[in-house]
């Protein structure tokens, strides 16, 4: 079983170094809360592995959404005292989750394990806080009644989450900067947001994903705008986008458009407006995550019910697919070059 669920674990980053970790169980549901005093042990390679797979996900993450502390914030006040060692992570932990634990026993009573690290990635000092929520589990039991054996299901256990379950409240925390990256999903009481407003006390921006999506949508409203063809235009977007991340480089507006619209100049002008008044960030860093099947590739249907996917970086190449407006309003599409067509079933 060991062995099977570190081969769950995914392969975590180079230059990505674990300082220290902490558990704590905030038990709501049963009002139980045990706070640890000891770091966990990770010498011991299945815990170690275990932890730092979480924060690989989290650098990873597409769902991130940039927060910055308000001066209020009891978190932020505590910070600086464990950076600089005046605080041991057990107690800088302790004094942080104060609100959290008042709010599981007494607004929502629901049970999470509370995993929190101290990792350096590149040298840099980070913070993570992982909220993994307790899951129902059963299990089996075996009894011997009048020298017979009976074996049962018994219910009424909890287990952490599977290692391959999306986390849906997590925060990393810049501890030079203090900038914060976190998620919030989690379904709380009157649509709350726990991580952003009981437990760091910030304000939060857009995440990596919707300014991808919100550039795509830009694109797609400015080549309407100008009467070109979106799927042409999106493509390009797209290719940009995926060809920058492969690089490692981050996704500037101002250079993504220089590109794209290298010779439309007011395609470009429209474009940033739109940009400025959807307040885009002027750059951002997308992790390698950002290039997928779906950002590699070009969907269409027509209105006669024909759908064509392609490589995104084809629609740039009229060797392969080329788009041919007719004065009629009608589009033809030339697909070139095809040596064999196979039947996907």
């Amino acid at each position: 079983m060991e062995n099977q669920m570190l081969d769950e674990l995914e392969e975590t980053s180079h230059g990505l170094e674990l300082q220290a970790a902490i558990l704590h169980i905030l038990d709501g549901r049963r009002h139980n809360i045990i706070l640890s005093e000891q770091t966990l042990d990770l010498e011991e390679p299945s815990i170690e592995k275990y932890v730092k797979r979480y924060v690989t996900r989290a650098k990873k993450d597409m769902r991130t959404k940039p927060g910055t502390f308000l001066d209020t914030s009891s978190f932020l006040a505590n910070l600086d005292p464990y950076f600089s060692s005046e605080l041991s992570l057990p107690e800088f932990s302790a004094a942080v989750l104060k609100d959290l634990i008042h709010y599981f026993e007494h607004e929502e009573a629901r049970s999470f394990e509370v995993l929190m690290i101290d990792y350096r990635d590149d040298d840099v000092p980070y913070l993570a806080v992982i909220l993994l929520e307790e899951v129902d589990t059963l299990t089996y039991l075996t009894s011997s009644s009048h020298g017979q054996i009976l074996n049962t299901i018994s219910f009424g256990h909890t287990s952490m989450p599977a290692v391959s379950k999306p986390v849906s409240s997590f925060a990393t925390i810049n501890l030079l900067t203090k900038e914060i990256q976190f998620v919030d999903e989690g379904k709380w009481k009157d649509n709350g947001h726990l991580m952003k407003d009981i437990l760091l006390e910030a304000e939060e921006g857009i995440s990596r994903k919707e300014v991808v999506e919100s550039v795509k949508t830009i694109a797609c409203e400015v080549a309407e705008e100008f009467h070109e063809n979106p799927t042409v235009l999106l493509s390009k977007v797209k290719n940009y986008i995926s060809e920058t991340v492969k690089e490692g480089m981050p996704l500037k507006t101002e250079t993504l458009v220089s590109e794209v619209f290298e010779e439309q100049p007011k395609m470009k002008e429209v474009f940033l407006r739109k940009a400025e008044e959807q307040v885009l960030p002027k750059e951002v860093e997308l992790p390698r995550a950002a290039v997928t099947a779906a950002m590699r590739k070009q969907r269409i249907k027509t209105d006669t019910g024909i759908e064509i996917s392609f490589p995104a970086e084809y629609f740039q190449n009229s060797e392969f697919i080329e788009f041919v407006n007719h004065s009629d309003g009608t589009i033809t599409i030339e697909i070139k070059q095809i040596n064999k067509i196979t039947n996907k079933l």
